[in-house]
């Protein structure tokens, strides 16, 4: 069972060295590259065919899941077991809710591509660059690449990703609980073939639902506790200073703790001093604007896009006008 006639995505692979496409699917159904048309989501007899002598163990271990590299008819993909000793009630909660938010956001290629599902068990598409925080390592391999272009394209896909998560999709938005350093937040997208980003741990975004208009905040789980570090947002941090933490009395905050995070993740993309001399000047206002003290008088994820793409047209279009 497919699809009928699905477009196509097709992008240059600097890993093959080759361009490479892949048909778009609606939900339910996912396209690798090389496949030309769309097949239903794997279920568990299909994932039979994955646990074979084919399967290739890899060093990438969450604390939660194991992962390993697979092959399902002859393509990469990418299994992920909860791990036995992690079989707790908020393991299990939270697994559940990140296969649900693939389910629910399939539609966007920004996110993670489902491939399959079956119990504590699911497959996904592969990206062979693996996670951001080996970025500069591809940039080292790949100099072509590294440069002003592909570096700020960088910090528009990960403030694309967050609009998508901040846009209110069946009454919710979602936030980053897990992401403490800009590290952990890394660790959570993975780059493309073609050096783009699309998110991939979304076990631990919270969901704040929309009432009114008005986001209902919340507080993430106390594993995720609020360390007190400069990349967390002032509200996240325990405000009583001489009284120990306790979870029960912490104030609730939105998404707009993601906002505060932007400029950091941003100028890690940038990297390069020369690269950041150029950019930030015109991304000063807009980053001074995330860093408000006060959530209310922060940008929102689509005013920070809107101007990162101003941005990043402009600049191009005065470059090839040289």
């Amino acid at each position: 069972m497919t699809t009928s006639s699905p477009g196509f995505k097709c992008i240059w692979s600097v890993v093959d060295n080759q361009t490479k496409c892949k048909p778009v699917c609606g939900y339910g159904y996912f396209g690798l590259y090389g496949m030309e048309t769309c097949h239903p989501w794997l279920d568990c007899e299909d994932l039979k065919n994955i646990e074979g002598a084919e399967k290739i163990p890899s060093a990438a271990m969450g604390l939660v899941k194991e992962v390993r590299i697979s092959k399902w008819n002859g393509y990469d993909v990418v299994l992920k077991k909860m791990r036995t000793y992690h079989y707790g009630k908020r393991s299990h909660r939270e697994f559940n809710h990140g296969v649900q938010i693939l389910k629910d956001f399939s539609n966007y290629s920004e996110v993670l591509q489902l491939v399959g599902q079956c119990h504590q068990t699911i497959v996904t598409e592969f990206h062979a660059m693996a996670n951001a925080t080996n970025l500069e390592k591809h940039m080292e391999k790949y100099k072509h690449y590294d440069n002003i272009r592909t570096r700020f394209q960088l910090c528009i896909d990960f403030v694309q990703i967050m609009t998508i998560f901040h846009s209110g999709q069946g009454g919710k938005v979602y936030a980053h609980c897990d992401g403490n350093s800009i590290h952990i937040v890394l660790w959570q997208y993975l780059l493309t073939d073609d050096f783009r980003l699309v998110i991939s741990d979304v076990d631990a975004l919270v969901d704040l639902e929309i009432l009114n208009g008005v986001t209902k905040r919340k507080v993430c789980p106390v594993e995720s506790r609020n360390y007190s570090v400069p990349f967390n947002a002032p509200e996240q941090h325990w405000p009583f200073k001489k009284k120990p933490f306790n979870f029960s009395k912490m104030p609730p905050y939105d998404e707009k703790i993601d906002i505060w995070k932007i400029p950091d993740i941003c100028i890690r993309f940038l990297y390069h001093k020369h690269i950041k001399a150029v950019v930030l000047p015109h991304l000063l206002n807009i980053h001074s604007k995330c860093k408000n003290r006060n959530p209310k008088d922060r940008a929102t994820a689509a005013e920070v896009l809107q101007v990162y793409k101003h941005v990043y047209q402009n600049f191009f279009k005065k470059s090839a006008a040289v």
